[in-house]
């Protein structure tokens, strides 16, 4: 985990409230408090000086974003949220193109609540993809950083490709049967559940405990939740050194909640094998949308995802896949394809 805040992820969903957002970004802290449960967000002072931390300068640097055409007008630099039920944009951007307002809605993050408004978007194109109309909320550009997210609305039924070593971001068409049945010998094929968007792997194994896991595109770090590193705890407490330093997840819209920078030793998922995968623990409210926080689970963000050379998540088929030939080793991780069977 490194030292420089980084942003931990974004999501976006309809609730009876408004709109539930935790842009947060993670910092040490001096302080060692106990991790919180889960179910128990909601721990840290609602200050604004905590979003600051989203301004610190090489946070956003190295995102990945793609050209984004609204009722005709663009390019604009979005993100790709894989998190996010929502797609939100910058409030300059629907003043400049004079979008329709609609109603009022709370951007929810972990702590505090910031007033938007839904815009309507007659029109969003991403190459020779278009959208069908949408109502969006609006936030500063200040705190997105960009000039908006991708959310789940937008993304389903298509294919993210992230490209690393290209440093380019597509959304296109899924694949089709033919060539997705081609599987290229560094390249490791996870096929997943879920509806909606709400891609997830349930073979997934960390340290023998079996637990569910996700790739949030909008998290700059990867995240497990309390109820994996209980069952982490309970396996075995004699050759495991699971103790980390505190840290604090920022929000965007202000406040922090407190987690456990640790590293887990063994990750399969799939045919991948990951080891010794630096994560945070917390109880992000992620975890609460996809109906995941009493069962041990894990979110995969960008500093996982760029240790491959290339990542693909392909929501017409329903599969992840992961390219490791030639990825910069610039973390220590190590990611290989399990070998074959002795025949």
């Amino acid at each position: 985990m490194a030292a420089a805040p980084a942003l931990a992820r974004a999501a976006a969903c309809a609730t009876q409230g408004g709109i539930t957002s935790a842009l947060i970004t993670c910092a040490p802290i001096v302080r060692n408090p106990p991790l919180p449960a889960a179910g128990d967000a909601k721990t840290g002072a609602a200050k604004d000086d905590g979003s600051s931390l989203v301004h610190t300068a090489g946070t956003f640097d190295n995102r990945l974003t793609t050209s984004v055409y609204i009722n005709g007008g663009g390019p604009y630099r979005f993100l790709v949220d894989s998190g996010a039920e929502r797609t939100l944009l910058a409030a300059e951007i629907a003043a400049q193109l004079g979008l329709p307002q609609g109603r009022k809605v709370l951007v929810e993050g972990i702590t505090g609540r910031q007033p938007a408004v839904l815009v309507e978007i007659a029109s969003l194109r991403m190459g020779t993809l278009v959208s069908p109309p949408l109502a969006v909320p609006v936030l500063p550009r200040k705190m997105l950083q960009v000039d908006g997210y991708l959310g789940l609305d937008v993304l389903d039924r298509h294919r993210v490709v992230l490209d690393f070593r290209a440093g380019t971001l597509t959304v296109t068409r899924p694949q089709g049967f033919f060539a997705a049945m081609w599987e290229h010998w560094d390249e490791a094929v996870v096929h997943t559940l879920g509806s909606s968007g709400r891609l997830r792997a349930s073979d997934c194994l960390v340290d023998d405990v079996r637990a569910a896991a996700f790739i949030d595109t909008g998290a700059e770090v990867s995240v497990a939740n309390p109820a994996l590193y209980a069952a982490l705890r309970r396996q075995s407490v004699e050759d495991r050194q699971l103790a980390g330093r505190s840290v604090g997840l920022y929000g965007v819209t202000g406040g922090t909640i407190v987690g456990l920078a640790t590293n887990i030793r063994d990750i399969r998922l799939g045919e991948l094998h990951l080891t010794y995968t630096p994560f945070v623990v917390a109880p992000l409210e992620v975890f609460d949308v996809w109906g995941l926080s009493r069962q041990p689970a894990l979110l995969f963000g960008m500093d996982c995802l760029r240790r491959f050379a290339r990542v693909s998540i392909d929501y017409g088929r329903k599969e992840l896949r992961f390219e490791v030939a030639s990825a910069p080793a610039v973390q220590p991780l190590l990611a290989e394809l399990s070998r074959p069977l002795e025949s």
